[in-house]
C-alpha cells in the first residue's frame, strides 16, 4: 500500500494524459487525498487493522480511531510537509503543479476495489493517474529535490530542520555500476560494494536475496523480520 500512496503522493504514475477526476487546487491537495485515502482504509479495514497501521501514532492527543482522526492527521501531515515544500519549489520556478492531473490521480485512488486498495500494486491504478509536478531543472541546474530534476536526481542537497535548505545539484541519474549516493536507474538501487568500499549502482535483488532496506528490492519490499525481499503482504485483509 505505501508503494501506491507514495506513487500518488510524489508524481503520479503514468504519462498517458488521458482524463480523470476534475482539477484539484494545491491548497485543496492535501484534504482531498487525505479523505480520499481515510475512506479506502476505513471502508477496507478492519478496525484491528487500523489500529495496527496508526500504532504509536496520535492526533490531537488521542489514539486515531475514526475517519475523521485519520483525515485530520494526513491532511495536517501532507499539507505541512509535502505541500509546503512544493510550494517553495513553485515559488523558485523549479516545478510546475497540473491540477489536472493531481484530480486524475485523486479519482484514480478513490476508483480503486478494497482488493486493489490492499495490494499496494500501482498498476492498478488507471492510466488517469499522470505526472502533476512537472520538473523544471536540467543537468547543472540548483535543486533542493529529486523531483525539481528532469533528471529526478539531485545530489548534494542539504536539508536543515531550523533552517534554509542548502541547494545541490541536478545530475544524470547513475547506471549500472556507477557511483551513486541515493538514486539509480530503473532496475537498479544505490547500494554498497564490498570489494571497494563505495556506493555504486546494482541489480535490484529478487525476493528471497537479503536486503536492508525496501529500496534493495524490485518488489519495492524488505521483509523486516527475515531481512530478505519479499512480496509486501496486503495492507488489509478485512477479517
Amino acid at each position: 500500500m505505501k508503494r501506491l500512496l507514495l506513487c500518488v503522493l510524489l508524481v503520479g504514475c503514468s504519462d498517458d494524459d488521458s482524463g480523470g477526476g476534475g482539477p484539484v487546487a494545491l491548497d485543496n491537495f492535501g484534504m482531498e487525498l487525505a479523505t480520499v485515502s481515510c475512506r479506502q482504509q476505513f471502508d477496507c479495514c478492519t478496525d484491528a487493522e487500523i489500529m495496527d497501521m496508526y500504532m504509536g501514532i496520535t492526533y490531537d492527543g488521542h489514539a486515531i480511531m475514526t475517519e475523521a482522526d485519520c483525515v485530520g492527521f494526513a491532511n495536517a501531515l501532507l499539507t505541512g510537509l509535502g505541500v509546503a515544500q512544493w510550494k517553495e519549489s513553485l515559488a523558485m520556478g523549479r516545478i510546475e503543479y497540473d491540477s489536472a492531473a493531481a484530480g486524475g490521480c485523486i479519482s484514480a485512488l478513490e476508483g480503486l476495489t478494497c482488493d486493489q486498495y490492499s495490494s499496494g500494486n500501482i498498476d492498478d491504478l488507471p492510466s488517469s493517474c499522470r505526472p502533476y509536478l512537472i520538473p523544471k531543472v536540467g543537468d547543472g541546474g540548483g535543486c533542493t529535490q529529486d523531483y525539481e530534476c528532469t533528471s529526478k536526481n539531485c545530489v548534494g542537497a542539504t536539508h536543515q530542520p531550523n533552517g534554509p535548505d542548502t541547494d545541490g545539484m541536478c545530475q544524470p541519474m547513475p547506471g549500472a555500476g556507477e557511483a551513486c549516493t541515493d538514486n539509480c536507474a530503473d532496475g537498479l538501487y544505490c547500494g554498497f560494494d564490498t570489494t571497494n568500499g563505495n556506493e555504486l549502482c546494482m541489480p535490484l535483488k529478487t525476493d528471497g536475496a537479503e536486503c536492508s532496506l525496501d529500496r534493495d528490492c524490485a518488489s519495492e519490499y524488505c521483509d523486516d523480520t527475515s531481512r530478505k525481499c519479499a512480496t509486501e503482504p496486503p495492507t488489509c485483509t478485512g477479517q
